[in-house]
């Protein structure tokens, strides 16, 4: 039996105080020996106009009494839960608005977020026990850059002559910049948002920046950090069925071009500092690779985590801005140089058949 239940966030509650307390004590290890694989989502529900914890528990052996004790933990921390019997198959993809699609895209973000539930239980757990105001926020630093590197162990990208892992590390980090620049000119105050962002890099920047440097190195472990190891074991051992599912076209990029934008508007997309059109070689990586397709979607699955863990959407682009610096200055380029260096990368990959698989 599968159980779904759906929790809104009472209205002026935090998040510190009503689901991060629930998702550990639900989630507990005497807990979790009591069903199947679970996963717990943040997402905003539009039908009742707030943020709405999304839980699925699969292999249920006594509903009634799982259902019994989700509420009444939902109860003493403050919230009201709505608990179904329903077939996982018939619950909405908690990866809805992450931009693919297909006939196989629910089953599988749903095993992704099954999968990514105990790193997230830990994150969780250890933020609690540290207590101190900039663990939380180091924690997802970290685990975002051990994101990032997860997804190189194991890419087809680590064959290619002249790139060791440090390079593709210093290339797909660009990400962060992308996303941070996409935001940048859509904020009331562009400068003062980028000085608030520079402001807190001062205080964590070395401490990022030695931790781009490590993950550089292939043979580095991360037993210290336990949310970023389990999360580093989650990507490597998903990475290449996803990008299986891609080229078998049971999970297809819906998400919108550059040209799908400017047929939407019907006019030209005003450029960012670092949005420009890409070159047919770039282009082709970036939507029709099966490798880097696979990064999008673990990306989506990394950014939905992060909400899922309270971080706010813009805490997220934060730390998109001290990652992005922190890599150009570990790596000693600037933004358009390593710009340059991932279309420099997506040429050398159309030139090599097997190093761009689609």
């Amino acid at each position: 039996m599968h159980l779904f239940a759906s929790i809104p966030q009472p209205d002026g509650a935090k998040y510190t105080e009503t689901f991060a307390p629930l998702i550990r004590a639900l989630f507990s290890p005497e807990r979790v020996g009591g069903h199947g694989p679970y996963y717990f989502v943040r997402t905003h529900d539009g039908q009742v106009g707030a943020d709405t914890l999304q839980i699925s528990i699969d292999e249920v052996p006594n509903p009634d009494s799982i259902r019994d004790d989700l509420q009444s933990l939902a109860r003493q921390y403050g919230c009201v839960a709505r608990v179904d019997e329903v077939p996982r198959e018939a619950v909405p993809s908690p990866m809805w608005n992450a931009g693919f699609s297909g006939s196989g895209f629910s089953a599988s973000s749903q095993r992704l977020f099954q999968e990514a539930a105990p790193a997230l239980v830990a994150f969780l757990n250890r933020a609690a026990e540290e207590g101190r105001p900039l663990f939380g926020a180091l924690g997802a630093l970290r685990l975002m850059t051990a994101h990032t590197r997860a997804t190189l162990l194991r890419s087809p990208q680590r064959s290619i002559d002249g790139y060791e892992l440090r390079d593709l590390l210093s290339l797909r980090l660009l990400s962060y910049r992308s996303h941070f620049e996409a935001v940048y000119l859509r904020t009331k105050d562009p400068e003062s948002f980028e000085a608030a962002c520079a402001r807190f890099y001062e205080q964590v920047g070395p401490t990022i920046r030695a931790f781009i440097e490590a993950c550089g190195d292939p043979n580095v472990e991360l037993a210290d950090d336990t949310p970023a190891q389990k999360w580093t074991e989650l990507i490597t051992s998903q990475s290449s069925h996803l990008a299986e599912t891609f080229l078998a076209g049971s999970i297809v990029n819906a998400g919108y071009t550059l040209e799908d934008l400017v047929r939407e508007r019907g006019a030209p997309v005003e450029p960012t500092r670092f949005h420009t059109p890409p070159s047919p070689e770039l282009d082709r990586l970036m939507h029709r690779d099966a490798d880097f397709l696979a990064f999008r979607l673990q990306t989506s699955l990394l950014y939905s985590g992060l909400y899922s863990l309270g971080f706010s959407l813009a805490e997220r682009y934060v730390f998109c801005y001290v990652i992005a610096r922190a890599n150009e200055e570990v790596c000693g380029k600037s933004m358009q140089e390593l710009q340059d260096g991932l279309d420099d990368l997506a040429k050398t990959m159309a030139a090599v058949p097997s190093a761009a698989v689609e």
